[in-house]
């Protein structure tokens, strides 16, 4: 049998978001190893890495093989390859989209603009056979089979050298269009999930044009092949089998030349170690004891999370309120809401200034500097704490059981994505920092947390209230309570409170009762003024900036740099100066408690606060969850529309009744339909899903990494939604922490390539910072879960130095080429409604 499994394979990143991807194509991807295109000079690479490799796979990358900077290393490998005196560096070569437009380009072809820019579309690839001096990649590929497009560039047909044959090609035309018209949407409560459910559109037969384009060549002698399409993505047919091929090819020279031996020894420690794919070994030292016990006590008395909330917050004194909200009860994701009041210490910080400001929960405050990053920093907290012992053995399965609650703001990007540089324009040049509100930095932090070791757990299932506490003996910390009767009459306290809230409401809805059956002999009111959201709401970006912005944002993608750009802008307001954000003050939380969570219900809602800043989420989209057995799931959102809420009957001929409905009924059916076969929306969707399986696979198992719903319809109160599940498993090595920092931002707010996009982002935006929108917002957990959300429809209240409250709301949506400007700014417009009703509600009652 032939060894494919030893064969060694080196792929070159040119720092692309679907990289990792590839590795998904191996049967054994111990064998792979993934370094960048610049971690290496030439004379470094030729000594210390290629000569350990059989064959090397050239990545898909952002901007030109023309450009040193895009392609690094790829360019002296491949002229190596021509090079009868360097036959020590001749390696079989398989080159995807910028790798295949790099051999073509040194190899004498031409580069140029696609007759048709493609990203995230699919074609129908036909094979076409001829001699060679080995087999093809596409070898026993049906033909023709779908392929997953990502390109703005092309090899040049007439240009092609002799030497260079070509073995696929696809017809532009709108196959995939044709092809989603026979399909029906695919709701999100449809069945059991099935692990093993391919992503392949039906074959069709095709319009055959007079434009056709190449996407695939392979050299008449030499060892060497290049695809246009992506082999790696979801939703491309037979990426393992060209995989494959390439290894037994590799595997045929090897044995023809005979300059180089299958080993069957495992790659040394020096390379692996050296792999961008594999998770870096921590340095942290994981306590082995557990600090804390968790006491929990289960109350007698249910009382709806929003209830309570409410009240406590209308009769208790000085708190920061914590609480994760599954507001939407009708989604599958909306379990559990967990509710913390007197949070043990907050942590708020600055990455520009590296500064950490600690409030412990009797009043004392210190501000430090941290060693490395944030992401260490909690990491290192969550270690040193340990796996808490649950002393309740029927709730030891209890997702949270003390922690971090906060957020990570887009601006830690600054210290989440390798290859990063913050840019000059973005430093911040405060003159008295360190004075209450002196800059941005304080006034809304890149992240915050507290750390919560008092909380209650609402399962909205069993509608069971779970009163919980951390125990320890270890007076080194300023977290839990130190002996247990003092956690024993916390939790008396709480279900003291819980039973005297019941009873509050419970006399309160007999008055309501008895009101409404009494008389009134008048009625006497007093007109609430207006408020239009268009002269309170200021946008950063205005209208036609950013339809011009929107231009540059295709422009680029035409030029090759990015697939997607998450092209976003910020909403303002100030509040009357009578609401404040002090925690001994209720009225601006009623926002989120009476206004947001009951027009806008989301899965992921919060509202969290911290001195001077509140948080008042309505986020339907999950960032990031990670279960205490290590298994990772991310639910990203691309594709959104209005929902059909009013009689779309003809003028006088509706019934106002039953027929009315169900007219409305199926013309929301069909506008689910409509946006699930929509290809720019199909497009935005699978670019970012390709681009968090790449994500994971750097922190997962490869092969664990699945995709159980692709695209699926969600519906809302206001939007429908195409959203997709990804999971993998977690290395057994790697913490929840280090997973969010390398899945960090949510690739469904920045675009792709990733670190290109944001890199372009940052002058698109005019450097303007995004602040807590775009980033996440969740918990970390001692027993080791995580679960955050993405931060949209999201409004974030802030002290100003002026002493008043600014209250902002991000929005925006991912540009493609095929984005239509007018349209994209509706569409950023529609998902800050998601939140602005709520608002003017709130400042009518006031």
């Amino acid at each position: 049998m032939i060894p494919v499994n030893h064969i060694k394979t080196l792929i070159i990143d040119n720092y692309d978001s679907y990289t990792f991807n590839l590795l998904q194509l191996f049967e054994n991807d111990t064998n792979v190893v993934v370094i960048r295109n610049d971690q290496f000079t030439w004379d470094e690479f030729v000594v210390k890495v290629l000569p350990y490799f059989d064959n090397v796979i050239i990545s898909p990358g952002p901007g030109r093989p023309e450009r040193s900077e895009d392609f690094g290393i790829c360019t002296q490998l491949l002229q190596a390859q021509l090079d009868p005196h360097q036959s020590q560096f001749h390696r079989p070569i398989f080159g995807v989209c910028l790798g295949h437009q790099g051999i073509g380009h040194l190899f004498g072809g031409k580069v140029m603009y696609a007759p048709r820019i493609m990203h995230g579309r699919m074609s129908q690839v036909h094979i076409q056979q001829s001699q060679k001096a080995y087999n093809d990649v596409l070898h026993q590929c049906p033909s023709p089979f779908w392929a997953v497009r990502y390109h703005s560039l092309v090899v040049e047909k007439e240009s092609l050298p002799e030497d260079l044959i070509v073995t696929a090609f696809c017809y532009e035309n709108d196959a995939d269009m044709d092809a989603l018209k026979n399909a029906s949407f695919l709701a999100d409560n449809e069945g059991e999930e099935k692990e093993s459910r391919n992503h392949y559109l039906d074959p069709i037969s095709e319009e055959k044009t007079s434009e056709i384009t190449i996407m695939a060549f392979q050299h008449k002698h030499l060892p060497i092949w290049g695809v246009q399409f992506h082999p790696e993505s979801v939703s491309t047919e037979h990426g393992s089998k060209m995989m494959n091929n390439f290894q037994l090819e590799t595997y045929n020279w090897m044995m023809n030349q005979g300059n180089r031996q299958v080993s069957y020894d495992l790659l040394p420690q020096t390379l692996t170690s050296i792999s961008a794919a594999l998770p870096q070994p921590s340095t942290r030292s994981v306590s082995q004891k557990s600090r804390f016990r968790l006491y929990t006590k289960t109350s007698t008395s249910w009382i709806e999370p929003e209830s309570f909330v409410d009240e406590f917050l209308s009769t208790q004194g000085n708190h920061f309120i914590g609480w994760l909200d599954s507001s939407r009860k009708a989604s599958p994701y909306s379990r559990t809401s967990i509710l913390s009041t007197d949070p043990a210490i907050q942590y708020r910080y600055s990455t520009l200034h590296r500064e950490l400001r600690s409030t412990y929960r009797n009043g004392k405050e210190t501000v430090s500097a941290i060693q490395g990053t944030f992401f260490d920093f909690i990491s290192t907290i969550m270690s040193d704490m340990g796996k808490p012992i649950c002393e309740d053995s029927k709730l030891k399965d209890l997702e949270f059981q003390g922690g971090l609650m906060g957020y990570l703001g887009y601006e830690m990007k600054r210290e989440s994505m390798e290859g990063y540089v913050t840019p000059e324009e973005q430093a911040c040049h405060c003159q008295n920092h360190g004075e209450a509100n002196c800059c941005a930095c304080v006034e809304e932090p890149d992240a915050a947390f507290q750390f919560v070791d008092r909380f209650l757990v609402f399962d909205q299932i069993k509608r069971e209230i779970h009163i919980c506490c951390l125990v320890s003996q270890d007076e080194e910390y300023d977290v839990g309570f130190h002996q247990p009767d003092d956690a024993l009459d916390w939790m008396n306290a709480q279900q003291y409170k819980i039973l005297s809230t019941c009873e509050i409401l419970r006399k309160r809805k007999m008055l309501d009762e008895y009101i409404s059956l009494t008389p009134v002999s008048s009625t006497c009111t007093t007109p609430t003024p207006s408020v239009s959201m268009d002269t309170v709401f200021t946008a950063d970006a205005e209208h036609r900036p950013y339809l011009d912005t929107i231009a540059e944002c295709v422009e680029n993608i035409r030029q090759g740099e990015a697939y997607e750009i998450c092209l976003t802008t910020r909403f303002r307001l100030t509040l009357p100066k009578h609401i404040t954000t002090k925690p001994s003050d209720p009225t601006l939380w009623r926002l989120y408690t009476r206004y947001l969570r009951k027009n806008n219900p989301a899965p992921f809602s919060a509202l969290i606060v911290f001195p001077g800043l509140g948080v008042l989420s309505s986020s339907p989209e999950r960032f990031l969850k990670v279960s205490s057995d290590g298994v990772a799931e991310m639910k990203p959102i691309k594709g959104t529309v209005a929902r059909v809420l009013k009689c779309v009957c003809s003028d006088g001929m509706c019934d106002f009744g039953q027929a009315c409905e169900e007219k409305q009924y199926l013309q929301d059916e069909h506008v689910k339909q409509q946006l699930w076969q929509d290809v720019k929306e199909r497009a935005e969707n699978l670019m970012i899903v390709d681009l968090i399986r790449n994500d994971l696979a750097q922190v997962c198992k490869p092969s664990s990494v699945r995709v159980p719903k692709l695209m699926h319809v969600e519906s809302y109160e206001k939007v429908h939604h195409l959203v997709s599940t990804i999971r993998g498993t977690l290395y057994e090595d790697v913490n929840s922490v280090e997973a969010v920092k390398t899945c960090f931002p949510p690739g469904s707010m920045t675009g792709a390539p990733k670190l290109r996009s944001v890199q372009l982002l940052d002058g698109l935006e005019k450097h303007k910072p995004r602040g807590i929108y775009s980033g996440c917002l969740g918990y970390f957990s001692l027993n080791g879960s995580a679960d955050f959300n993405v931060v949209i429809r999201t409004a974030v209240a802030a002290n100003k130095k002026e002493g008043v409250v600014e209250v902002s709301v991000g929005g925006g949506g991912a540009i493609t080429f095929l984005s239509d400007p007018e349209q994209e700014w509706k569409e950023t417009l529609l998902k800050t409604k998601s939140v602005a009703p709520s608002v003017k509600e709130f400042l009518q009652d006031q």
